[in-house]
């Protein structure tokens, strides 16, 4: 029997067959993505459990290894910082319990693994919690700085932006997440870690494959009743 001799109501949907076809794919396609983020938010998770207790390392012998390929990001490191001026870099905005807050960051020259300079991210500074448009921050290195190192493109805000400022200084690929430092910074309070870190992606991954089995069913459904019909 030719197409032609069949009922249109009856000929069999090509076109809602590659429709649904295509939304599955991405239906599938992100729940495999949302379990690739569950395998790595557990492992960023016991990153920070280990990182409670793991005593810090000097910088030098970390970025050594980074340079060796190793993913050092969420390792604590120590940091000795030639004297230098105070300096006014651009703030970082983020949002921390729920107000708006500004990180502020300055330059520790060091000369550790052949860089010779580290971003210091300080922490939040006080007085600018809530505003937003705050005024710029004048701040200087601390002499010693004990923190976690972080990739800048997994922070907010353009931090790789500032990093590049000191390009012709060799800065080092990281940034460190000030906990403790000497002299303390003025007016600024230490905030390494992020204040809560969720892991909902099994939660998503299921609600995606979910959603891609009900499109099935209902691609299947409507099949039936048309070739029944």
């Amino acid at each position: 029997m030719s197409d032609a001799s069949v009922p249109k109501d009856r000929r069999f949907p090509i076109g809602l067959t590659i429709a649904t076809l295509i939304a599955l794919a991405i239906l599938c396609g992100l729940g495999v993505w949302q379990i690739k983020r569950l395998a790595w938010k557990e492992d960023l998770l016991a990153r920070i459990e280990v990182l409670k207790t793991a005593p810090a390392q000097p910088l030098a012998a970390v970025l050594a290894r980074a340079d060796k390929g190793e993913d050092v990001a969420w390792t604590r490191a120590s940091v000795d910082c030639a004297p230098a001026g105070a300096e006014t870099l651009p703030l970082v905005y983020g949002v921390r319990d729920g107000d708006i807050v500004w990180r502020a960051t300055a330059p520790c020259r060091t000369a550790a693994a052949g860089y010779g300079v580290i971003l210091l991210d300080l922490g939040v500074v006080k007085a600018l919690t809530g505003q937003p448009t705050p005024a710029p921050v004048t701040l200087a290195a601390p002499a010693r700085a004990v923190g976690v190192l972080m990739a800048p493109k997994s922070l907010g805000g353009d931090r790789q932006a500032t990093v590049q400022r000191f390009a012709a200084e060799r800065p080092a690929p990281y940034i460190l997440m000030v906990e403790t430092a000497t002299p303390v910074p003025p007016g600024v309070t230490p905030a390494p870690l992020p204040a809560e870190i969720s892991n909902r992606h099994l939660e998503y991954a299921l609600t995606w494959f979910g959603l891609a089995v009900t499109l099935l069913i209902i691609y299947a459904a409507m099949l039936w009743r048309k070739m029944r019909s």
